[in-house]
């Protein structure tokens, strides 16, 4: 009868007798096949890696909210630029409307100054945009009542899903457009 094989681990024999103990054995300690140089490249890789990674993920985000509400205030800029402009330009033509079309362009021209202001202060770039992409002003004091009465409707509804200063900013344009549409207008 042949006695079972045993088995031993690493930790049950000395480093001395170990296979892959180092020529020094003094220390006792076991050569793992990497130097110290393999060791630090490697760990340098491993942290250059690990930081272009979470830098790339840091790069593009898309816009900040800032930035979108900027461009949510932008077409109710437009649409007060142009109707400012359609009441300038309808009023030498249509006499009877002389005094309304100087109010409706008076009141757009505060729209149009208040949301420049709010725009510049959430997103600067976002209003050179304001006079580039405004409509061209109408030709009636029909369409003018139209465009404003859409301009009412379109504050109105931003107003409710705003908050803080722009809800306020669009409540009060919205009642104010209304009016300019019902009184100055009639």
């Amino acid at each position: 009868m042949t006695p079972a094989p045993v088995h031993l681990l690493a930790r049950d024999v000395p480093a001395s007798n170990h296979p892959a103990a180092s020529a020094n054995s003094r220390t006792g300690s076991i050569d793992s096949g990497f130097s110290r140089r393999a060791v630090l490249r490697g760990g340098a890789v491993i942290g250059v890696a690990a930081m272009a990674g979470w830098s790339l993920t840091a790069c593009n985000t898309g816009p900040t909210q800032r930035e979108l509400d900027a461009q949510m205030l932008l077409p109710h800029a437009q649409a007060a630029f142009a109707q400012q402009r359609a009441a300038t330009e309808l009023s030498p033509r249509i006499t009877e409307y002389v005094n309304a079309l100087k109010t409706v362009a008076d009141q757009r021209g505060q729209h149009l100054q208040a949301l420049r202001d709010e725009i510049n202060r959430l997103d600067s770039s976002t209003a050179d945009q304001i006079e580039a992409g405004s409509p061209a002003p109408t030709a009636s004091i029909e369409a003018l009542r139209t465009a404003i009465a859409a301009s009412a409707r379109s504050a109105n509804r931003a107003c409710v899903t705003s908050s803080g200063f722009t809800a306020g900013l669009l409540g009060s344009i919205s009642a104010s457009c209304q009016t300019l549409q019902k009184v100055q207008l009639a």
